[in-house]
């Protein structure tokens, strides 16, 4: 009998660093039969002939308005939940953001230890995980890990 195996996905984690704080855009669904009513990741399905990370990107100018030509840097983070290809970028402007879709009710920039708090718990332990790879090139990143 054959395993069902969920469709690749992929998504993006925007962030920036200011006051020895890490700040991460989350989205949270316009419908809640999309995950639920809390923040989350901007993520979604990789379309036939496109890339995880053409995927990643186009969710993210989607479902939180990222423009590519906004970011510092760029890089693939890690597959994650099995399925799920994980990019996050360094933003120039927190405030550079085209208007997002339908899908999104709204965004915000969330310091990742608030994210503990309110944010989707099965995505808590990927935020976690990209606050560890970012402090390790972010000097003034303080305690990412701390969950205040």
């Amino acid at each position: 009998m054959p395993r069902y195996r969920k469709a690749p996905r992929a998504g993006y984690l925007p962030y920036y660093v200011e006051g020895g704080k890490m700040y991460v855009m989350f989205m949270k669904p316009s419908d809640s039969a999309y995950g639920g009513d809390c923040f989350q990741i901007a993520k979604g399905k990789v379309d036939p002939g496109e890339t995880a990370e053409e995927a990643a990107k186009r969710e993210a100018h989607e479902e939180l308005g990222l423009k590519s030509s906004n970011l510092d840097t760029h890089k693939h983070f890690g597959t994650f939940l099995g399925y799920t290809e994980l990019y996050y970028g360094r933003v120039k402007d927190r405030d550079d953001f085209d208007p997002f879709t339908y899908e999104t009710g709204e965004t915000r920039w969330i310091e990742v230890s608030e994210f503990y708090k309110i944010g989707r718990s099965l995505h808590i332990p990927i935020i976690k995980s990209l606050a560890r790879e970012v402090a390790r090139f972010e000097p003034s990143l303080q305690n990412p890990l701390s969950e205040k």
